[in-house]
């Protein structure tokens, strides 16, 4: 399970430098790239679906966007081991949270979004 989490984990973390790398206008060939170097066992028909995805509909980058920002806080949470960290974790599923309220759940945790491609 734990594995699990980590490459889930990692593969979401490559997956929003994608999306930053994107909004910020880095090119599609530098993008496929990246992907390429960090995940080596996707196909290139998985990356073009992963650029298309983040490159297409507003809303559909949103919500691409929510999946590793979110596990990124969560995982980084878990490996804090606070000993506050069973009230943020119920704070946090008790309603749907801005990033925002996440941070002033836990203002010392990582930022969320994390800081772009690297």
């Amino acid at each position: 399970m734990v594995a699990r989490v980590r490459l889930d984990h990692y593969t979401q973390l490559v997956r929003g430098n994608l999306h930053v790398a994107l909004g910020a206008g880095t090119s599609i060939d530098s993008c496929a790239e990246y992907a390429k170097a960090h995940v080596p066992y996707w196909t290139n028909e998985n990356i073009a679906d992963i650029l298309t995805d983040r490159g297409a509909d507003p809303l559909l980058r949103s919500y691409q966007w929510a999946y590793p920002a979110g596990i990124d806080w969560f995982v980084n949470l878990a490996d804090a081991n606070a000993p506050d960290t069973s009230n943020i974790l119920r704070s946090a599923y008790r309603d749907p949270l801005m990033p925002n309220e996440l941070t002033a759940l836990w203002p010392i945790g990582p930022t969320i979004g994390g800081n772009g491609l690297g």
